[in-house]
């Protein structure tokens, strides 16, 4: 019997030690839970720097420029020993023409030369302005002595005819009228009779005989005694009378003068020559720099590159005529060379950055094929013209590199223009600035405890920001730190969800 009360009394008291240390427990756990929710402030102090401010974005390098070599169409070609992708140096062979060939081509060029001789040498002056249709002179702003474009720039014409011996004036009117039915036209000095031409959204059309009838006179529309309406007499059909400049040294014709098509209107000086004329002048300069492009491959039927590059795109093969040309030169498109390297690249730059791009600024690219490499660049370009994707545009943005043998076309890699630099500057991280309706604020110990103190800020790299008013270099700032209580609040995080699944009392009200 008295060992089993022996026992009794151990068990007691290993039930009041377990009990005693849950409690203890608890009170240091109350009291973690009470030191992680206090608020711990860390001290940082204000240091210069330097901060930037970049654009970056991908692409692939291009040439700089590129140079279209162009033959005479009709050609045959012997032989093309290049092919695209090729690199070639001034001075190389691109392809050999057939000299038969050529000599056809400049022999029928030469036809053409002589033809085009032929209609310059029958040239003649311009000297008149003639009618260009049968018709009634109402209106004649130019004079003798005028210039003619002058004229036309100030009444638009030298003279207006009117085409079909008709004149008409336009009134408004909610009267039901017959159409064709006679009317009489009145205006001041004179009258004729009329005719109800056409209705009108507004009223009628009333027409009446050019002959002697005033151009831009006001006119009245009457029925009998019974006024229909009010207008200005205008030109019913009308034709302009134009020419190309001189001066205009005489008049032969007068306002209601009856004239015919290509009766002489006015006698010019100084005019410039006819189009005809120009045209041909035109036509032989280009014949003229064909036939010499001609001459020059039948003394040496090889095409060379005229500089250094790489063939990008090859138009012309073997034993094939070039093909016809489309232009006035008579040339076509035979090969194109991308020339002064693989050194540009286009990226693209977002709406909200764009303005801050400019032409000039300094990139750095970095190239997929040589990491760990970087590339000098400035921008060279920037297109005004956006490209919309869903609900962002973007604007391309070239830069370009200095020349490197090793650049390719084609080559993948990034770049990033540098848009805004500030050195050695006040800087703060943008986690330590606070942000309220009152603006940026960071505090500063004190007697009694944190202050407020206001500050503003520039520019900023996405990390850390300048800092252009409020503090210096050495100022000492403090923040609150949540990562000093963070284990213990992970621990009691930890325990509170096994309490919780055991059914035993959570710290903290968890």
């Amino acid at each position: 019997m008295p060992t089993k009360k022996k026992k009794s009394r151990v068990w007691l008291w290993i039930l009041i030690a377990v009990v005693v240390t849950i409690v203890v427990g608890l009170i240091l756990l109350r009291g973690a839970v009470m030191r992680a929710s206090e608020a711990v402030y860390v001290s940082y102090t204000v240091a210069n720097g330097t901060v930037e401010r970049t654009i970056t974005g991908s692409g692939q390098l291009a040439s700089a420029d590129s140079e279209t070599l162009r033959l005479p169409g009709g050609v045959r070609v012997s032989d093309v020993p290049v092919k695209a992708g090729d690199s070639v140096k001034a001075g190389d062979v691109l392809a050999t023409l057939d000299l038969d060939s050529l000599r056809d081509q400049a022999a029928a060029t030469s036809t053409e030369l002589a033809s085009l001789d032929r209609q310059i040498a029958s040239r003649s002056k311009v000297s008149s302005v003639k009618s260009p249709v049968r018709g009634r002179v109402k209106y004649l702003p130019a004079q003798k002595g005028d210039d003619v474009l002058s004229v036309i720039g100030q009444y638009g014409a030298l003279a207006l005819l009117s085409a079909d011996e008709r004149m008409q004036v336009s009134i408004e009117t909610d009267a039901d009228l017959t159409l064709y039915a006679d009317v009489t036209v009145r205006w001041d000095g004179g009258s004729a009779t009329g005719m109800l031409y056409e209705k009108t959204p507004s009223g009628y059309l009333v027409t009446l005989s050019d002959n002697g009838t005033p151009y831009q006179a006001a006119a009245q529309v009457f029925d009998g005694d019974t006024l229909l309406g009010e207008g200005i007499i205008d030109i019913h059909s009308p034709v302009a009378v134009l020419a190309a400049g001189g001066e205009i040294t005489d008049v032969n014709v007068k306002e209601n003068t009856l004239v015919y098509a290509g009766n002489k209107l006015f006698a010019l000086e100084n005019a410039p020559d006819a189009a005809s004329y120009q045209t041909a002048l035109s036509d032989r300069a280009d014949k003229a720099a064909l036939y010499e492009t001609l001459l020059a491959y039948l003394a040496d039927p090889r095409v060379v590159a005229t500089t250094d590059g790489f063939i990008d795109e090859v138009m012309v093969a073997n034993d094939t005529d070039i093909a016809a040309s489309t232009t006035a030169d008579g040339l076509s498109d035979a090969f194109t060379i991308h020339t002064g390297g693989a050194v540009k690249m286009s990226i693209d730059a977002d709406e909200l950055d764009i303005g801050v791009v400019a032409l000039g600024q300094s990139a750095s690219v970095t190239l997929d094929a040589y990491p760990g490499e970087t590339f000098a660049a400035a921008v060279t370009h920037i297109s005004r013209i956006g490209e919309v994707s869903g609900t962002i545009t973007t604007y391309p943005v070239e830069v370009t590199l200095d020349y490197d043998a090793r650049l390719l076309e084609g080559m993948n890699g990034s770049a990033v223009i540098l848009t805004a630099k500030q050195e050695n500057v006040p800087l703060l991280p943008l986690d330590l600035i606070n942000e309220d309706s009152e603006g940026q604020y960071v505090y500063v110990q004190s007697e009694g405890g944190y202050t407020r103190v206001n500050i503003t800020t520039g520019l900023s790299d996405g990390t850390n920001a300048e800092v252009t008013g409020g503090l210096a270099a050495g100022d000492v700032i403090w923040y609150q730190d949540a990562s000093g209580n963070a284990q213990l609040q992970a621990m009691l995080a930890r325990r509170n969800t096994y309490a919780q699944e055991n059914g035993y009392p959570t710290v903290g009200g968890n």
